[in-house]
């Protein structure tokens, strides 16, 4: 472990209060706080009980002020996830998820996220989680629908006047 204020040595201080003054990201305005506490003498421990960081965090900061050019203290940008389809693939799924599921050889009425996540398995030889599903579906310019369940001889004037006892007896 070491010493308390090792963790910055190198670093210009005055340099820290500057840039706290003019920037605006606030997860750099976080780090650069705690780096001057730190600084001031504050432990890691003191730093998570003032401002609600957990320590390790801290200490974790601390390295990225003195290892960052001051004015790169924000998160680094992370590239876009690759897509694990080709473009013409996706034009392929789009206009089979945009056609009934009976034209692709399944028997099933409309398009599920389970439905999807099989045809592309196959299709494609391509592995994307099932919750991943509804948003290829949104990309594809659908949404999972259901149905309500509504019996088809239900009468919607016997329902209400039912629902309307129901509230005047107080069971409901």
């Amino acid at each position: 472990m070491t010493k308390q204020g090792d963790k910055l040595a190198g670093v210009d201080i005055e340099q820290l209060r500057q840039q706290l003054r003019t920037e605006s990201d606030p997860k750099s305005i976080n780090r650069l706080t705690t780096a001057l506490l730190y600084a001031d003498g504050m432990s890691p421990y003191e730093i998570e009980r003032v401002l609600g960081i957990h320590h390790q965090t801290v200490y974790d900061w601390l390295d990225v002020v003195a290892e960052r050019d001051l004015d790169a203290l924000g998160d680094a940008p992370h590239p876009p996830n690759a897509s694990k389809l080709t473009p013409e693939q996706w034009k392929h799924l789009t206009a089979v998820l945009n056609a009934p599921p009976t034209e692709a050889g399944y028997d099933d009425p409309a398009w599920t996220p389970e439905l999807v996540h099989h045809y592309i398995t196959e299709t494609f030889d391509v592995e994307y989680s099932l919750a991943h599903m509804y948003r290829v579906l949104a990309r594809a310019g659908l949404s999972r629908q259901t149905a309500r369940p509504r019996h088809y001889k239900a009468d919607p004037e016997k329902q209400r006047r039912y629902r309307a006892d129901l509230k005047k007896s107080g069971r409901r």
